[in-house]
């Protein structure tokens, strides 16, 4: 099996071994070298909603009626506890379905690169934050961890995290690199894998043909040695989630860019994932993988004109939970199931530059399948077309799609069945000042299913749709200084019928946020 355990320590072999040859005809050590680099930002964050931004009724098959009959004795102890507060003039019991929060918080990362000679690098970086202002992050309840510190007191902890820890293995003479260790690894764009992981990677450049050739594995996840019977001896069991990679980028002509990758993941614990929401547990998920992501980017520059095409084909085999239910939806027996995975990714972008102080940006990305649950409780892009996300991280949008903070309704990982396209233009203000105007939709590949909805169903009068909604973005960057620099990042998103069948949810219809960020890096 290409995941074995040998593969792993032929790499090592291969790594050093190549390593020394060089090394044992001649080794020059220097003084040893520092560089610090590294930012600190602080952020201010208005953040506004009337609709969830997640699932919060179970998936799975339901008896409606008992479902009913629950649902109007919970809404009128509700009504009684709230009546019993007022007339003895305590606080209200309920909140309003809304939310308007204004926040700050602040953080520092520092990368510190050690060199002792032409050979050797390592490279360790830290993170300090997101620290909330005033104590505990939004929706925090532990008094540590990420999210906690700043009180006048000083009664939370104060986080650090590391993010990088790796040394680097350089032969010149070879155009060769290993990085062995704690690292960002990614694939282009972000759309297939953009994680940090500890592993190997493996660069050779081909000069003469303008080629750079990439590969090597890192861990996902590891449970290689756990005490299954309790009897404080730890059993080998191998299990672990690795994935496997090669990158090959040409570049034959000056106005084009290729990218040819695969990525492989072999995963063979079953962990047992919960979701939780206010009508209890949402969904459960287990999963065994064996799945490959084959992708093609490639760059055209022509002139004033910048051209992206983007493909990725998903297949492989997945081995997912679900159990036997009663009538009422209750798992009765556990069991796995196969699945056939045969899923697919486009990514476009046409750029056009009109000159030095305005250009614009068409975009529209989206994959395979069905967004949501089948009629069963199973994720839908295990069915049909399906195409499922390795661990990707990119943004489209403010709202929509994101990962850089406040509100977002989907990440790169939860994009299965969806596809989002838009257009926004830069357009240079004044010297450092450049204002950014974006307009885009989202919408499902297929329309969700509304079979296992509690609340927006046919009963109730309402039909599912492809149309997720609408988002109005509005940027405005200022480079104060060279290495300072000022962001106000804002988002606007009306809801469509396809989120709401997707969320089960009637009500609301936006979702709004706004934050103004400081930068200084060092």
């Amino acid at each position: 099996m290409f995941g074995s355990s040998f593969q792993k320590i032929r790499i090592f072999i291969y790594v050093f071994f190549i390593t020394g040859i060089s090394l044992s005809a001649q080794e020059v050590e220097e003084k040893t070298k520092i560089d610090f680099q590294g930012n600190y930002r602080v952020r201010g964050f208005s953040l506004g909603r009337d609709i969830y931004t997640s699932r919060q009724t179970p998936v799975t098959p339901y008896n409606r009626q008992t479902f009913l009959n629950q649902y109007n004795q919970d809404t009128l102890t509700k009504f009684q506890n709230e009546l019993a507060a007022r007339e003895k003039g305590y606080p209200s019991t309920l909140s309003p379905q809304k939310e308007d929060t204004t926040y700050y918080d602040t953080r520092m990362t520092l990368n510190m690169n050690f060199s002792t000679s032409k050979y050797f690098e390592a490279l360790v970086g830290v993170q300090i934050g997101d620290i909330i202002f005033g104590g505990r992050g939004v929706n925090q309840s532990s008094n540590v961890g990420p999210g906690q510190g700043g009180e006048a007191s000083f009664s939370s902890a104060v986080n650090m995290q590391t993010n990088f820890l790796y040394l680097n293995f350089k032969l010149p003479e070879r155009s060769f690199t290993a990085r062995v260790g704690l690292q960002l690894f990614t694939s282009a764009q972000g759309r297939v894998v953009f994680v940090p992981g500890t592993g190997v990677n493996l660069t050779k450049d081909i000069r003469d043909w303008n080629t750079t050739i990439e590969g090597g594995w890192f861990v996902a996840k590891q449970n290689n040695l756990t005490d299954l019977d309790k009897n404080t001896f730890a059993d080998k069991n191998y299990q672990g989630s690795n994935v496997y990679f090669y990158k090959i980028k040409t570049s034959f002509f000056n106005n084009a860019k290729h990218e040819l990758y695969s990525f492989y993941l072999d995963d063979n614990l079953r962990d047992i994932q919960d979701v939780n929401g206010v009508y209890g547990l949402v969904s459960r998920t287990s999963e065994t993988n064996q799945l490959f992501w084959h992708g093609l980017f490639n760059e055209f520059n022509f002139s004033d004109f910048t051209l992206t095409v983007h493909g990725i084909y998903n297949h492989g085999t997945v081995k997912s939970l679900n159990p036997y239910r009663d009538a009422e939806g209750d798992e009765v027996q556990r069991k796995y199931d196969l699945y056939k995975i045969k899923g697919g990714f486009f990514d476009m972008s046409l750029s056009y530059r009109y000159n030095e102080s305005l250009s614009f940006t068409m975009m529209g990305s989206g994959s395979t399948g069905r967004p949501g649950y089948e009629k069963d409780g199973t994720r839908s892009n295990l069915h049909g077309n399906g195409y499922r996300t390795l661990f990707p991280g990119y943004s489209l949008s403010n709202i929509a799609n994101d990962f850089t903070g406040g509100y977002a309704l989907f990440s790169g990982r939860d994009m299965s069945g969806l596809y989002e396209y838009g257009i926004f233009t830069d357009i240079v203000l004044s010297g450092p000042l450049v204002l950014t105007l974006g307009y885009y939709r989202l919408y499902g590949t297929k329309s969700p299913l509304i079979d296992n909805n509690r609340f927006y169903n046919e009963e109730n009068f309402y039909h599912t749709s492809a149309y997720f909604g609408q988002e109005y973005n509005l940027n405005l960057r200022w480079s104060a200084f060279r290495d300072m620099q000022i962001l106000l990042r804002s988002g606007y998103f009306i809801a469509g019928n396809g989120l709401k069948a997707y969320l089960d949810t009637t009500q609301g219809t936006i979702l709004r946020e706004l934050f103004v960020t400081a930068e200084h890096r060092f």
